[in-house]
């Protein structure tokens, strides 16, 4: 991830309990370590950059509220257990189509190991 700031979270301001500023870096830096770091762990890196990860993530507080990234902070939605999830969902900010672009749909199937390969005994 890059970090992203976001308005009475994390940007330093009164009240707040951490400041990202300091960790903050410029896309091209980002793209650069990325860019060193594929060759030795391409299979595993996932890069999300923060126009990619802003609003293809969805966040409940505490209060079952989706929280809404998209202006540069974190505004509460109604909470699902007063307004339900359908209309809770659409205060979110959640953007369908980058949560696909981002591969977001997992295939969470396996293949099955046969019972040899997995078989801890000694022969």
């Amino acid at each position: 991830f890059q970090v992203l700031v976001l308005r009475d979270e994390n940007s330093g301001g009164p009240g707040e309990l951490r400041d990202a500023r300091p960790l903050v870096v410029s896309d091209e830096h980002y793209w650069e370590f990325v860019k060193r770091h594929e060759a030795q762990h391409g299979e595993i890196l996932i890069p999300e950059p923060n126009n990619v990860m802003q609003n293809s993530y969805l966040l409940l507080d505490e209060e079952l509220r989706f929280l809404d990234c998209s202006g540069g902070g974190k505004v509460p939605s109604e909470s699902i257990l007063q307004v339900g999830v359908k209309r809770a969902l659409q205060q979110s900010g959640f953007d369908l189509q980058m949560f696909e672009n981002r591969g977001g749909v997992y295939n969470w199937t396996r293949e099955r190991q046969s019972k040899s390969a997995t078989s801890n005994t000694a022969v």
